[in-house]
């Protein structure tokens, strides 16, 4: 009788499927930190002697195209500061040509990233445009906390507030890339001073984040369900009061999040928002903002927010 019931069941859920409820852990995982990243009792960032070293600085002030080279060498600081109940890892990184009033653009960065592991990577990105502000999420890297869903809503409660206050008298950039895109639009849309968003091969929501990234090897006869406090991420909604022009940028070649940028792109524009869609063909999930294209392209974005390059 139990091998009857048992077969019953089984055939219930292949014809009716079952579902399997995503937690926070889907999406949060910080790499751990190596030993070396503790050396001196100190906060540090892999690689960071890079960004100290002599580049082909000049003026620009003449309206030279940013590059990383352009931008060197750069000032690499870290603190650790009190926001709200958490203590969050901070490096901030300014190029020593910086000019007055140029943005500072803060890193949401990606599911696994850290100031750490990932900060001399993501400086290449974003130094070209402005001064970076590297962030630890909450149980990241050398921030307090657990990588959860609370620890996360805890902290854009807070963070906005103060990272509005550095911002003060220039331009305030939020850029978030793959899992960080919808974390970025959370935390500007709580902000009063945000000015601008830029959106790195990321989707709209966790749903669509979730949708292309499960494992193949999902039974077809499963269904996903993401916990309720996850479906709170949505770009479109977060950003449907925002003023400030939004820059999506698509990669060709994106394996990890492919086709989500377009119709991400076209859900802000239904929400009547101002953005640049940018298309790099032959770029991959992770170096789309690394190439001359998108410098190009990305120039009259970023001169609109503050002209100071001439």
């Amino acid at each position: 009788m139990k091998a009857i019931v048992g077969i019953a069941a089984l055939g219930v859920l292949l014809l009716g499927g079952c579902a399997v409820t995503v937690g926070d852990g889907w999406f949060f995982k910080p790499q751990p930190l190596p030993s070396k990243a503790r050396a001196g009792g100190g906060l540090k960032m892999d690689r960071e002697e890079r960004l100290a070293a002599s580049g082909a600085a000049v003026n620009l002030a003449n309206g030279y195209m940013p590059t990383l080279g352009a931008r060197l060498p750069a000032s690499v600081t870290h603190q650790v500061v009190d926001i709200g109940s958490q203590h969050i890892a901070l490096t901030r990184i300014k190029a020593a040509n910086a000019m007055d009033g140029e943005p500072l653009i803060v890193a949401c960065m990606g599911q696994s990233g850290t100031r750490f592991t990932s900060g001399e990577y993501y400086a290449e990105k974003l130094l070209p445009w402005g001064e970076v502000l590297l962030v630890d999420y909450p149980g990241y890297g050398d921030s307090s906390g657990k990588p959860t869903i609370d620890e996360m809503m805890l902290f854009q409660q807070n963070f906005p507030a103060y990272v509005d206050g550095l911002a003060k008298g220039r331009p305030l950039v939020m850029w978030g890339h793959s899992l960080g895109g919808p974390v970025c639009a959370a935390l500007a849309g709580a902000s009063r001073q945000a000015d601008a968003v830029v959106l790195e091969t990321t989707g709209r929501t966790f749903e669509d984040i979730m949708g292309v990234g499960k494992p193949w090897f999902t039974p077809p006869f499963v269904k996903l369900e993401l916990d309720n406090k996850l479906k709170t991420y949505d770009i479109a909604g977060s950003l449907a009061h925002f003023n400030g022009p939004v820059m999506v940028i698509n990669a060709g070649k994106d394996q990890r999040l492919p086709g989500l940028a377009e119709p991400l792109a076209r859900a802000l524009k239904d929400e009547g928002l101002h953005v640049a869609y940018i298309d790099v063909p032959q770029a991959d999930h992770m170096n789309a903002a690394m190439n001359s294209q998108f410098a190009k392209e990305a120039w009259p974005f970023f001169q609109a927010l503050a002209d100071t390059r001439h």
